[in-house]
């Protein structure tokens, strides 16, 4: 495939990708059609097809858009410590408000939660650039599935309670809770 036909190619996922979303302003994510996607995406079935099988893939490709978004951000702005990966992750969700309202109203946050855990070990390998200790390599996983799990728990919480309180409050709420005599 050339260069510009695999832009076009890009560019129609995103625009399909779009159309979902603006789809699921109206309808609830399990109602929605492959025809209703394609009319708000202005492309025709055989095109949505020649891109993804079904819906659900359309909200793989969706989810994993916005993690290599945020992936961007830190990478771009040099982040290479944990508490900054944690803002820099409620800041971009912050920006993305609406869609994850949308998200949530659908009853996908499961499905976006799987694919956050997944792209975790993406995000560590930048942000931790030395070598990890041998004594850690085993406890990866568990130390990031924890980590994630609280980052997804707070993110709830935040949707739960619309989002009023901005980014940088909840990062110094939690700054201040793990260095206090709280815990």
């Amino acid at each position: 495939m050339n260069t510009t036909n695999g832009l076009i190619a890009e560019q129609s996922k995103k625009t399909i990708a779009n159309a979902l979303l603006k789809v699921m302003e109206i309808y609830d994510y399990k109602e929605i059609t492959i025809t209703q996607i394609a009319q708000e995406a202005r492309v025709s079935r055989k095109t949505f097809y020649r891109h993804f099988s079904d819906k659900d893939e359309v909200l793989k490709h969706l989810f994993g858009s916005l993690y290599q978004e945020c992936l961007l951000t830190i990478t771009e702005k040099g982040i290479h410590h944990y508490w900054d990966v944690v803002q820099c992750f409620f800041d971009f969700w912050e920006k993305h408000a609406e869609t994850l309202t949308l998200i949530k109203q659908s009853d996908l946050l499961p499905q976006l939660f799987d694919e956050s855990y997944g792209r975790s070990f993406e995000v560590f390998r930048y942000v931790k650039t030395a070598e990890l200790p041998q004594t850690y390599k085993a406890q990866l996983p568990y130390l990031l599935a924890y980590s994630i799990g609280g980052m997804n728990s707070m993110l709830i919480k935040w949707i739960e309670n619309g989002m009023s309180v901005p980014s940088s409050s909840i990062i110094s709420c939690l700054l201040e809770g793990f260095s206090s005599e709280m815990l």
